[in-house]
């Protein structure tokens, strides 16, 4: 078992993964010194040193090949999830090239594993394979609705095709990945993708119950298929999933099996050569598939300990990147990790990330005392008169049991409190208090966002933010204690 002081040295070297060849050159001269004996005085002393630093460069490397390959390993394991049929009732399921719908709003019964989820708009996705050419992607008219497609590669980096982005007339794209020299038709507009595998998740906008069936209706007008099967404006019928069993590759060798299978497939950064030349001395992306019944005896010792090593650095880690203002927590240029391998792994773990030009999410989990957010209190967000959150989209509170990041079931059915909520009440000098609480406020029941009953996290979301908010010069209030809980 790791101790804090174990991940804390782990996290000092796994941060020094921003300079590939600085990293090849002190972990083994360090692993050199630490593991051979100053004297080998006989063949039996030789061969337990070898022994030792086998095992001690296959954890080592072992480890560091953990962090780099956890989106990797992470978005393989849910891309099998969500294109297999696994279980009975599967709420996400398409085959791969095609596109799933959630035709409701998320809700606790319905969030089907997604981390912190908003009730704002309804999701769509899809799963991806560009080995055997591009797919296309269609979008319909929504006539200015906010809609938004996050195109996400397995190194977790993201771009957008959006409202934003792209303007919201009807257009048809072709998702080209690494290697495809192809020409495409004129009518489709290339989103050039660098691994062979992408994941897409899309929201569209629901400005309320009433406009709900209008939304449903356009979320048909987005879908997928392969190139192959396209003709503009019509799509190929979708295959039937395969059956399949859920996968959990985070905590065995199979982690480093899909890690290996993934370099072999995908281009090689330049950037990363020395990198990836010490993960190929332990058998993982060495031109061959990785084997663990192959291993020595040694080095499957290194690695199985770099398993548990490299788990308890993503689960422990504290991402550098966090900004705290006002007990609201921000990332910091989230979908961009150039070498930060450490935070990208983190921010995996955490639910994947928008680029800040689409959205932000600030997060709280301490009130202004500092203390963790429970349901066994009661706050309130006061915004002063013209300081609500500036955005060019949509803004809306959430809140989550802080433990599983879950929405939770509450006695009015309401998840997410905003902009676009109905009834919100103002005081008379414009200024807006909203009352989170796990039971009904003595003030405005209208601007009332039921809590759960024990601890809390609260996410804000602004929708295409003004530049007030990306610069930091717009500041969200404190979420304010007022008392005990009114039971």
């Amino acid at each position: 078992m790791m101790t804090k002081h174990d991940i804390r040295n782990h996290q000092a070297s796994i941060r020094k993964l921003a300079t590939p060849a600085h990293l090849a050159a002190s972990i083994f001269v360090a692993v050199l010194l630490a593991t051979l004996p100053a004297v080998a005085e006989d063949r039996s002393s030789r061969q337990a040193a070898a022994e030792r630093y086998r095992e001690e460069l296959a954890f080592h490397v072992g480890t560091l090949a953990y962090v780099y390959g956890y989106p990797i390993v992470d978005l393989t394991a849910q891309m099998h999830a969500q294109t297999h049929a696994i279980e009975q009732d599967q709420q996400v399921l398409a085959p791969v090239n095609h596109f799933s719908r959630s035709e409701q709003l998320v809700t606790p019964s319905t969030q089907a594993g997604l981390r912190a989820p908003n009730n704002d708009t309804l999701y769509f996705r899809g799963w991806f394979d560009l080995s055997e050419g591009p797919v296309v992607l269609h979008t319909p008219d929504t006539h200015g609705r906010y809609y938004m497609m996050a195109v996400t590669n397995f190194f977790a980096e993201v771009q957008h095709l959006s409202r934003r982005t792209m303007g919201t007339q009807e257009q048809e794209y072709a998702l080209v990945g690494p290697g495809w020299n192809g020409e495409l038709p004129k009518e489709l507009t290339p989103v050039i993708v660098d691994t062979q595998h992408v994941w897409i998740l899309g929201r569209l906008l629901v400005r309320g119950l009433d406009d709900l069936p209008e939304a449903q209706t356009l979320l048909k007008g987005f879908w997928s298929t392969p190139l192959k099967d396209w003709r503009s404006g019509k799509r190929g019928e979708p295959p039937v999933p395969p059956v399949g069993e859920r996968i959990s590759p985070h905590t065995s060798l199979a982690a480093f099996s899909i890690l290996d299978r993934f370099l072999r497939d995908n281009p090689r950064r330049p950037s990363e050569e020395g990198l990836l030349t010490q993960f190929a001395s332990v058998g993982i992306g060495a031109g061959k598939p990785f084997e663990p019944a192959s291993l020595d005896a040694a080095t499957r010792r290194g690695l199985e300990r770099a398993i548990e090593s490299g788990n308890a650095l993503v689960q422990g880690s504290t991402l550098s990147a966090l900004r705290s203002v006002n007990g609201w927590i921000t990332l910091q240029d989230a979908g961009r990790f150039g070498h930060d391998y450490l935070l990208r792994a983190s921010v995996a773990l955490g639910g994947y990330a928008n680029l800040p030009e689409e959205s932000v999410y600030p997060a709280a989990v301490k009130d202004e005392q500092g203390r963790p957010l429970m349901g066994s209190r009661r706050y309130r967000l006061h915004f002063p008169k013209d300081g609500l959150p500036p955005v060019n989209g949509f803004w809306s509170l959430s809140v989550y049991d802080a433990q599983t990041r879950s929405l939770v079931e509450n006695t009015i059915a309401r998840y997410s409190i905003g902009d676009r909520t109905d009834g919100l009440v103002r005081g008379e000098d414009g200024s807006l208090t909203l009352y989170l609480q796990h039971e009904p406020p003595a003030e405005v029941m209208s601007n009332w966002l039921p809590t759960p009953a024990g601890p809390l996290m609260f996410v804000i979301r602004l929708y295409e933010p003004a530049e007030a908010v990306l610069d930091e010069s717009y500041r969200l209030p404190w979420i304010e204690t007022v008392g005990e809980s009114l039971k």
